[in-house]
């Protein structure tokens, strides 16, 4: 059984991602898709895909390299 401590860090690990992968979407996507297009909902489905396919990159990087991080 996993001790409170541990969820609760890989709670706020996965919390600090998904916010920073939304400031990146909101700061970046978001603009370059405004110049793509100017339909909202066009925009909402590239911020949408960006933030699955970083938050997938990131969960795929934290599978591979899990023997790194359980060290401590």
């Amino acid at each position: 059984m996993r001790s409170l401590d541990e969820i609760l860090l890989g709670f706020f690990i996965f919390f600090a991602i998904e916010r920073a992968i939304r400031l990146f979407s909101n700061a970046v996507i978001q603009p370059v898709a405004l110049k793509k297009s100017s339909n909202p909902e066009v925009v909402e489905n590239w911020k949408l895909t960006a933030e699955v396919a970083l938050l997938l990159a990131a969960c795929f990087f934290l599978v591979k390299y899990r023997r790194l991080f359980n060290r401590a």
